[in-house]
């Protein structure tokens, strides 16, 4: 997934890559709820296989975007403040699903399997709504946000191609 992002980025910018594959990820996440134990390995697999190429995309997207307007001399800094902030992000993500899954599973008996698997894709549903739901705090870019680093050619609205210079 690392070769075709920056193909990715040129053509549909930071803050659209970024809502759209996040919502991806939601929903991926949510599929998760459809495991069984009559659900294919292969299927598990592929689910698994979409989920990773997901993710790629987004840590690629996210790490192109914090060096996107950093001089070279501030490149190192900004390494170890980027760096920093993923490492809490994903301990946030870890503590909130942990917590989320234990919402669910708190008065489920560990011998009851179908409540136990009932529980966890009730955790995948609430999990991935909540990463959809985020998807919209990439709003807040501008459409030219990041184009710097994946040369992304804001496409000009009709009109504004139309006007004539003055």
């Amino acid at each position: 997934m690392k070769v075709l992002s920056q193909p990715l980025l040129a053509r549909f910018g930071h803050r659209n890559a970024l809502r759209v594959n996040t919502v991806l990820m939601g929903a991926l996440i949510m599929t998760f709820a459809l495991i069984g134990p009559g659900t294919p390995v292969w299927a598990i697999l592929l689910l698994s296989f979409s989920q990773g190429l997901a993710s790629s995309t987004q840590f690629t997207s996210m790490n192109s975007l914090v060096y996107a307007d950093v001089s070279n001399d501030e490149a190192s800094k900004a390494s170890s403040i980027a760096s920093t902030a993923q490492q809490l992000a994903l301990s946030f993500g870890v503590a909130l699903g942990s917590v989320t899954a234990q919402w669910f599973l708190r008065d489920v008996p560990q011998t009851d399997h179908p409540a136990l698997i009932t529980a966890l894709h009730e955790a995948f549903l609430v999990l991935g709504t909540l990463t959809v739901l985020s998807a919209a705090t990439f709003s807040a870019l501008h459409a030219g946000d990041g184009s710097n680093v994946s040369r992304h050619q804001r496409r000009r609205p009709i009109e504004e191609l139309s006007e004539k210079p003055v």
